[in-house]
């Protein structure tokens, strides 16, 4: 049997914790705050390594891809406060690895409102620290993904052949969401269904084909429009503006979690994109996370053990450049 790795999985450093939930980062011999924040629906685990390595050993699962809740992307700071905080940020995550090497991979938090010190930050986590890459969010303060302002942070994480996990965050629509937990039940999974739609028609993917996005929450909603965008670039010219061949050649080059919170959905989107480009994710340990996401994989019918595998950790191990 082969590890089990979660790539979806939260953290907050213990040492920015204020109690009663709140969080700061402070620059250097100050008290003056860069960033507050509330760290939500989460519990002691979030922040306790005690907690998290006994609980994932509850679940079975060996091993973290370690990325920061959606709450302390950085994007709407002024960029010196960003960098400041995102480098704090990294830092800690680093320690936390350092702790347990065998436990635990972590990607970075990025300054993506100043895409080259994103860049730059980028290749200090990775050289320095070695991490595995960077999660982003699914749109940078509003603006989506293929945002030309983007080009040199996109440029190194290609140098640097690394892997970008694109988390919803500061979702669309927000006038129409407020109530019933819509941000999270509908914003998200349409914001990184935006996320995807950007990185194809917007032709970054055509134009860097071998940048490797990972989505989170099964993809949103965008393996089930992935029809419809095949059909709508055939019939309509507003669709071929950046890309001369249909949509399905770079929606192929996408991965997923497996958090899909249906065992049908999640057979779908394998049976959709294979199970070479899906990876086993929960959302740790956030509220709307998979309680169980091994015996979730498990359920799945219609795949053979080797395939199986593959979701469990062989697709991550190929993506992270772990040691297994």
């Amino acid at each position: 049997m082969s590890i089990k790795i979660d790539v979806h999985a939260h953290h907050i450093p213990a040492r920015f914790h204020e109690g009663d939930g709140q969080f700061r980062i402070t620059r250097p011999g100050s008290d003056a705050p860069v960033f507050r924040w509330r760290r939500g629906a989460t519990g002691d685990s979030i922040s306790n390594f005690d907690v998290r390595l006994r609980e994932m050993g509850d679940l079975g699962v060996d091993m973290h891809v370690l990325s920061v809740l959606p709450t302390l992307f950085v994007n709407h700071l002024d960029p010196a406060d960003g960098l400041e905080a995102c480098r704090q940020i990294n830092d800690a995550f680093a320690d936390a690895v350092s702790a347990n090497p065998d436990r635990f991979v972590a990607l970075a938090n990025l300054p993506m409102q100043d895409p080259e010190a994103a860049a730059r930050e980028l290749e200090r986590t990775v050289k320095d620290h070695g991490f595995r890459g960077a999660e982003i969010c699914t749109n940078i303060d509003g603006k989506n993904l293929d945002d030309r302002s983007l080009a040199p942070f996109y440029a190194k994480v290609l140098e640097l052949d690394v892997s970008v996990f694109l988390h919803p965050s500061n979702v669309l629509g927000q006038d129409r969401l407020g109530s019933y937990h819509l941000g999270n039940l509908i914003g998200n999974p349409t914001d990184t269904s935006v996320a995807a739609a950007s990185l194809i028609f917007g032709g970054v993917l055509k134009e860097m084909p071998r940048l490797k996005f990972y989505l989170a929450h099964g993809g949103g909603s965008c393996p089930y429009l992935r029809g419809r965008w095949e059909h709508g670039w055939r019939v309509r010219p507003e669709a071929k503006v950046n890309i001369q061949k249909p949509p399905s050649e770079y929606f192929r080059l996408l991965y997923f979690d497996s958090l899909a919170h249906s065992v049908p959905a999640l057979n779908f989107l394998v049976e959709t994109v294979g199970p070479e480009r899906v990876m086993l994710g929960s959302d740790y340990p956030a509220d709307m996370n998979d309680l169980d996401p091994v015996k979730t994989v498990a359920s799945l019918p219609h795949i053979s053990d080797a395939e199986r595998e593959m979701i469990y950790s062989g697709n991550a191990i190929r993506l992270f450049k772990i040691e297994a």
